[in-house]
């Protein structure tokens, strides 16, 4: 049995493990050649060997869109595509379901029992729906209840000759306001007019003294 180690030579002097030396060797190279001949392409563009190659199962299968989505197609167009269009819908259908993953996804469906008509027929109600439905059916139906408001206290009570003079008060109309001129109110003044005080005043040195007008002072 060999060891895991090279051992040291003439080109490499270390110790170095046997995987190491083995992941070191460098790889060959193979340069591709097609013998004077290019890779052929159709007149889509598409290139020759990709449509005669072996397609793989995995790959044909992620290919397919989802059950899902092919069954809301069909119930979206059925009353717009033809009747070959639809048989062509219903092969991609087979063919999704029958895919690995609409099996991991566990959304397969029984194809025998499926039919396009389903998809818009209704559910039909249950006993116990029924009965819930009815319940609440004659809950509405009820006759709307009235609330009473609530009694308003009141405090004491006063007799009726008490409130007399003032209802007898409030009852009397408004005389109506007349407007007058400012100079026939009664507190008007004549801004012409002296009043009789006035006359009789006797005026002070110091209002004299404060009276006299000052000399205005003379520049340079």
């Amino acid at each position: 049995m060999g060891t895991k180690y090279e051992m040291p030579h003439s080109s490499f002097p270390y110790k170095i493990p046997r995987r190491i030396q083995c992941l070191s060797v460098p790889r060959r190279y193979y340069m591709e050649s097609y013998e004077g001949s290019m890779p052929q392409y159709t007149r889509t563009g598409t290139r020759q060997s990709a449509l005669t190659g072996r397609l793989a199962d995995k790959s044909a299968d992620i290919a397919w869109p989802s059950i899902r989505r092919l069954l809301i197609l069909k119930r979206m167009y059925k009353n717009r595509f033809s009747s070959e269009r639809l048989e062509r819908i219903d092969r991609m259908i087979e063919a999704s379901n029958g895919t690995v993953y609409s099996k991991l996804a566990n959304c397969t469906i029984d194809l025998k029992k499926m039919d396009g008509r389903d998809l818009k027929k209704k559910k039909g109600w249950t006993d116990t729906e029924w009965k819930r439905k009815m319940e609440y059916i004659s809950q509405i139906a009820e006759p709307k209840k009235v609330f009473e408001p609530p009694p308003v206290k009141r405090g004491k009570s006063m007799p009726l000759e008490a409130l007399m003079p003032r209802i007898e008060e409030m009852s009397v109309p408004p005389s109506s306001k007349c407007y007058k001129r400012m100079s026939q109110e009664a507190w008007y003044r004549n801004p012409l007019k002296v009043a009789p005080n006035a006359l009789k005043y006797v005026i002070t040195e110091r209002t004299k003294k404060l009276a006299v007008a000052r000399a205005a002072p003379q520049g340079d």
